[in-house]
Parts: structure tokens; sequence; C-alpha cells
């Protein structure tokens, strides 16, 4: 990315934040070093700039580390932060509309080498500190569930509500258990596709059945792939993969009632069912 000043641009390739004091003192230091034409030997392009900041400082210092003198250099940017927190804030706008538009399974990876060409030659990395404010940025994202920064790319899982193709109906839609609530389920079992485990009947699940804080904790049953959909022992079974068997009893148990109060009214939209009702249904014990 660019910092710009006045008519210069400068091309910011990492950034560092001090603490106050620790950047002020920089900062005053920097101010009496001068810039010396003679020393400069090569063009702007070739040029390698720190952004540095200080917490809580709107200011920032433009350094050289490519140790070849550049005319202007230091230079402090009064406007820096907002600069730069406007630039991330796009970065992540991006990660976000990518992922939620194009994601059929709530999955969706963003490669460093593409926000480097889309966006004005931004360089990010898993350890460097644009890559450490675009994490904490992304982690603000209410559409995120989960993000690992990798040696290569952004891999994030949104919360399947946020992503139009993963509540579409049809085949293409029920490759997860959300967009498969996206139909009324009554009566059915969720069960692993693999494992054995104890059972509890779902007496009725959609896309609103759970709250927003409920999707979150359970988001990774609403993940689970949806492979099978049968007439088994106990009526109708839902088998599903890509998810511990132990959270898929759980999440079971839970809209059986068989959780704490608290939890249940924390997690589950409440639609004149109340929790003891719910608990009267009770829980198959085995596949």
């Amino acid at each position: 990315m660019h910092i710009k000043k006045e008519n210069k641009s400068y091309l910011i390739t990492e950034v560092l934040t001090l603490g106050g004091e620790a950047y002020e003192a920089y900062r005053d230091r920097l101010k009496i070093v001068t810039f010396d034409p003679a020393k400069e030997r090569s063009p702007a392009t070739e040029h390698l700039f720190l952004l540095t900041l200080g917490e809580d400082y709107e200011d920032g210092v433009i350094v050289d580390l490519s140790e070849k003198a550049y005319e202007g250099i230091p230079a402090i940017i009064p406007d820096a932060r907002e600069q730069l927190e406007n630039h991330i804030r796009l970065l992540a706008d991006y990660c976000v509309r990518e992922g939620v538009d194009n994601t059929k399974d709530g999955k969706w990876s963003v490669s460093y080498d593409e926000l480097y060409y889309h966006f004005d030659s931004t360089t990010i990395t898993s350890r460097n500190g644009m890559g450490r404010l675009l994490r904490e940025e992304l982690q603000q994202k209410e559409e995120i569930n989960e993000l690992i920064m990798t040696e290569d790319c952004i891999e994030m899982t949104y919360h399947m509500e946020y992503c139009q193709n993963c509540r579409q109906g049809g085949i293409e839609g029920a490759m997860s258990l959300f967009a498969l609530m996206g139909c009324n389920l009554y009566d059915v079992h969720l069960c692993d596709s693999d494992e054995d485990h104890e059972l509890a009947t779902v007496s009725e699940l959609n896309q609103d059945t759970l709250t927003e804080d409920g999707k979150r904790e359970w988001s990774d049953v609403l993940n689970a792939k949806v492979t099978s959909i049968y007439e088994g022992a106990y009526g109708v079974q839902i088998g599903l993969t890509g998810c511990p068997a132990n959270r898929l009893r759980d999440f079971s148990y839970m809209l059986a009632g068989h959780c704490s109060e608290k939890d249940y009214e924390c997690w589950v939209n409440q639609d004149g069912k109340s929790l003891e009702q719910c608990q009267d249904e009770v829980p198959e014990q085995t596949m």
C-alpha cells in the first residue's frame, strides 16, 4: 500500500507500532535527520519504506528500509493512522465479500498474492505488521467464525447464515446441515455417517431455530455436510460428516432441552415452547 503526503507517495512494506513514549522519542530523534541528495543512487521504485506508528497517535513516521537516501525521508505523515486503517478495512471487506458471495460450504481462502495485486501492492504475511492488523480487523467481522493465516493465504470459515449459496434449496444447497434447515425439519435424528452415538429426537429444526449466539456456538454442526437422508430404526435420520459425533449428540440433546436453562435461552429462539416441554422428549440411546 502507499501512504501519501501532499504530492509524494511511499510504498509501505511493513508497519511497526511502538508504545506512546517510545514512539514520541523515536519521532523527535528522526526530526533532526537531514537528507543528503548526494547519497540518492536509485529511483523511488526500489525503495522499501517502513511506517512507524505510536499507540494513540494519529501521525506516523516513514523510514527508508533500503538504507538508500531518498528525498524527504524520514517523513512525518499527520494522518498516517487514518490512511492505514482505511486501507486495512478495505482488505477485510474484500475478504468477507469474496467468501460470502462465492462459498458453497461456508469456507473460503484469500491468498496474499491476491491481496497484493488487487490492493496497491499491499504486502501481507502471517507474521508482519500489516498481517496482524488485517487479522485483528477480520476477527471483528460478524460474518467470520474462524480464520487461520497460513504461509500463503488466509483461510476463513463463515457463519452460514451470511452465505447466500449455502442457503439455497436443492442439491447444491443441501451440502450443509444449515442449508438443509432452509426446509422445516420435523422429528429428525442427526447421525454421524461413520460413528455410532446416542441420538435424541429433534422435534423441529429450521434456520430460525437458533439465536445468533446459538449459530456461533454450534457453527461446526451447522457446517456439517449432509451425506444421506433415510428412514432408519428411529425414524427419519440425517447422515452427516465433517463434525465430531459427540457434537452432533450434544446439539440434538440441547435442542431436546437437555441442557441448562441459561444455555437453552441463549442458543434457542423462544417460540412459546418452554424448556420443560422440550425435556419431556426422551432421547433414544444408540443408533
